[in-house]
């Protein structure tokens, strides 16, 4: 069986879907059979086992729908912004050609990024890439959070919410609330707190420990992962259980210094 690539499509800019129609073009004239999928669509529709690439056409949202539909495997990807930041794209909208060109040449690199696997009361809700947000399921309402580690409690307070992020997510979310910058090849967490009202810092914690938050309020809990993932939970207080999950994302670059390099490039430009 020959080579399978995926193109994944932002809907949000019109072209995104023009790049992917000229992207197939380009692949079939090469040979390699290539299928066009809508981003919005892909949590109902997979994308199948046999790609041997994906190539995603949008900003970051786009990626972290592309991870959440991979199933399983370390397909590669290669993010072309056409999206408003791009931290985790490789290459901009108009170099596609170019980047495609050094794809048939081989010049080209493999990094992988670890998720985190988040779990609630002891059930595993879902990988992230970048983070998992928690806050009350009313808004404006206070959360008390416990942060424990091998069982001992480390640091308590109150915040509007918590994010727990990914080394690669550090750069996201966390990064506009305060949380520090962390270099990928460290298997960490980073914990972040929204607007704290008492005792709660940003702290990075090494994934090799045991890592539970307990979240306390009287409006149950909603957790967002990587931006796109709802869950809700009718509790005053949940467990959250962090750790590295078995999963791990392949991105192609093409650049040198890898992800992390362009990330703080364009965060801090």
């Amino acid at each position: 069986m020959g080579e399978f690539y995926a193109l994944v499509y932002t809907e949000r800019n019109p072209r995104a879907r023009e790049a992917a129609e000229k992207a197939k073009q380009i692949l079939e004239g090469r040979g390699v059979a290539a299928e066009i999928y809508s981003a919005s669509k892909l949590a109902s529709e997979p994308l199948p086992e046999k790609a041997s690439l994906v190539i995603t056409l949008g900003g970051d949202g786009t990626i972290l729908k592309t991870v959440g539909a991979l199933p399983g495997s370390e397909t590669p990807i290669l993010g072309v912004n056409f999206g408003r930041g791009g931290y985790l794209t490789e290459v901009e909208a108009e170099e596609l050609e170019e980047a495609m060109r050094r794809i048939f040449a081989g010049n080209y690199l493999v990094e992988h990024e670890m998720l985190l696997s988040i779990a609630v009361d002891g059930e595993k809700i879902g990988d992230a890439l970048n983070e998992a947000y928690i806050a009350s399921q009313v808004l404006g309402k206070t959360l008390s959070f416990e942060v424990r580690v091998d069982d001992e409690k480390l640091a308590e307070g109150l915040a509007d919410g918590l994010i727990i992020a990914t080394p690669i997510g550090s750069t996201a979310y966390s990064f506009s609330a305060g949380g520090p910058i962390v270099d990928d090849a460290l298997g960490a967490a980073i914990l972040t707190p929204i607007c704290p009202i008492t005792g709660l810092k940003p702290i990075v914690l090494s994934l090799e420990r045991g890592i539970e938050v307990v979240a306390g309020g009287d409006y149950g809990f909603s957790i967002l992962i990587d931006g796109y993932r709802l869950k809700k939970f009718d509790k005053k207080s949940i467990v959250i259980t962090v750790s590295m999950s078995s999963r791990r994302v392949a991105f192609l670059r093409l650049r040198p210094g890898g992800g992390l390099a362009r990330r703080i490039r364009k965060k801090l430009s």
